[in-house]
């Protein structure tokens, strides 16, 4: 069993000096999983999978929908469940980038699979595997911060690797062109279940080939990274005993600690209507709101051009100010954008009230929201996190950000569902079904505004648990 000297400064094991050269090479994963979240899960797999249902005989588009959802919502149930304990072996071990690689490989390889077979059931579980593997890297690799940056530049740091990030959303929308001009765009699942038109998905094929070699390339940098490790000398199997013991220990510590606990239940509530947003825009700028795929992208692209920008702002404001500022003004950016997207999505007499194109205007609010929110879950986790349990508490922000991508994603569905039993068209499902989002955001608001800020304290170089909390 791993002995720990409580005397021991908690700071110790952190990094005492910032290599931007260094920081470089860490972000370019963050182009990478920007890459396969942009490219595989928005571009990708959703017009896939449901075109490949229709095929197959499920011609119901709430049925199809729901199976879809199904599958995502099992896969962020295994990152629940499995994320804080693979958190805790990484932390007692403490070395993340090589866990990073490993989650990274079965993202890649999982995905290339979609190709092995043309069959919906097939396709769904490969996902199921795939986004696994990017949830569980995209939590390690959080948790390298603390290792290749000093506390007062962590803030700027994350800020490089989002506005990096980016490049993976341009590489996404620039491959999906190239893919659509050589291969032709991908029938419209809303007008093939509608109208049964005819099926075609060649250029999502080819997509998911190109867009998992460019995750290669993104990831070659990031191979010669370098993290502070904190290794032990102790077998596996005393490692395994051991983050067992810190699992339990750390779960008791967070709902004992207030402070901790706010930020995991308002993260819960924000993330369930961020990612329920993210997740179905593109089906919503084209199935709800009337854009052809080549105009969404266009969407797509400003969004992202406006999250790059926003990214390095937030990184530069998350010094300065903090967590708890910063996540009250992403809030309302999410709002905004929900609440236009509902408006866009309503239609009168066959005809939508306000044309396609104030989904622009949807694309920057998120721009900014989207550009921030990642950057400011991260500084969260090392402000309420001990040192030693970072991936821990990344953790356990899984498993409220992956729970919140069941429940909400669920709600979604059923309020599409109810849509179609009113007999409403597709848009206008999708304005009811985007309404409960704007619930959750609010109830977030409420709960991170009760959150004691311990942003001082923490560059002072305190570390949690903090005396003004006790």
């Amino acid at each position: 069993m791993t002995v720990v000297d409580k005397n021991v400064e908690p700071t110790k094991i952190e990094a005492k000096r910032t290599h931007f050269g260094n920081v470089f090479l860490w972000s370019s994963y963050d182009a990478a999983d920007t890459l396969f979240s942009q490219g595989i899960i928005s571009i990708v797999f959703q017009p896939f999978v449901l075109l490949l249902a229709y095929e197959q005989g499920i011609t119901n588009y709430w049925t199809a929908f729901a199976l879809m959802s199904a599958f995502m919502a099992f896969s962020n149930l295994l990152v629940a469940i499995f994320g804080p304990i693979i958190g805790s072996i990484s932390d007692t071990i403490g070395k993340r980038k090589s866990a990073v690689l490993i989650s990274a490989s079965l993202m890649v390889i999982s995905t290339l699979a979609f190709l092995i077979w043309r069959n919906f059931w097939w396709l769904s579980i490969m996902f199921v595997f795939a986004n696994f593997g990017y949830q569980a890297g995209r939590m390690f690799y959080d948790s390298m911060i603390p290792f290749i940056s000093k506390t007062d530049q962590r803030g700027i740091t994350s800020g490089i690797s989002g506005s990096l990030s980016f490049i993976g959303t341009f590489a996404a929308i620039g491959l999906a062109q190239v893919a659509y001009s050589i291969w032709g765009k991908f029938s419209e699942p809303g007008k093939v279940f509608e109208e049964g038109a005819s099926i075609s998905y060649t250029s999502l094929e080819w997509l998911t080939v190109i867009v998992i070699a460019g995750i290669l390339v993104f990831t070659i940098p990031f191979l010669f990274s370098k993290e502070k490790e904190n290794p032990n000398s102790f077998s596996f199997k005393q490692n395994l005993k051991q983050a067992r013991l810190e699992f339990k220990d750390t779960l008791k510590e967070i709902f004992k600690y207030k402070n901790a606990l706010l930020f995991i239940l308002g993260w819960f509530f924000v993330t369930d209507a961020s990612n329920t947003t993210i997740l179905y825009m593109q089906l919503v700028m084209i199935d709800g709101v009337g854009a052809d795929p080549g105009q969404a992208l266009m969407i797509i692209a400003m969004g992202g051009l406006l999250s790059m920008i926003g990214a390095i702002i937030v990184g530069v404001l998350l010094d300065k100010l903090g967590p708890k500022k910063n996540f009250i003004i992403n809030i309302f950016a999410w709002f905004i954008a929900v609440s236009i997207a509902i408006i866009a999505c309503i239609e009168v007499d066959g005809k939508h009230i306000v044309p396609w194109q104030i989904m622009f205007l949807v694309g920057f609010f998120i721009g900014i929201g989207f550009g921030g929110i990642w950057l400011i879950g991260r500084q969260f986790v090392f402000e309420v996190a001990p040192p030693k349990k970072v991936t821990q508490y990344q953790g356990f922000k899984q498993i409220a950000g992956r729970v919140s991508a069941i429940i909400s994603p669920i709600m979604f569905l059923l309020m599409l569902g109810l849509g179609a039993k009113l007999g409403l068209s597709i848009s206008n499902q999708y304005a009811i079904a985007l309404a409960p989002l704007l619930i959750f955001f609010t109830i977030g608001l409420i709960i991170v505004l009760k959150y004691v800020d311990v942003h001082k304290e923490y560059l002072a170089g305190e570390r949690a648990p903090y005396k003004k909390l006790q």
